[in-house]
């Protein structure tokens, strides 16, 4: 969560001092689970670009393929939810 929060306060040129909680929290939770094997794959939902990016970021580092940790925004969200509810009833 150190790591996230340096990240974020980095991207988002803030200080570490006020950087949410929770948004470290989001990464160390979505990292808990692939290390705990209670998930294969993460999707970090969030419209905070320096939040995503450093789930997409730090994540592998702790030796997970790229393609386990996913950032969506939640305009990108409703879109896939979308389109899986249109080829649901087609």
């Amino acid at each position: 969560m150190d790591q996230a929060r340096s990240f974020i306060a980095n991207a988002s040129d803030r200080s570490e001092d006020i950087i949410e909680k929770a948004d470290t929290g989001i990464v160390g939770l979505a990292l808990e689970r692939l290390l705990d094997d209670t998930a294969d794959r993460v999707t970090v939902v969030t419209n905070d670009i320096p939040l995503g990016e450093a789930a997409e970021s730090l994540i592998p580092q702790y030796g997970f393929d790229a393609e386990q940790i996913v950032w969506l925004t939640g305009e990108q969200l409703a879109d896939e939810l979308a389109e899986d509810f249109v080829s649901e009833f087609d």
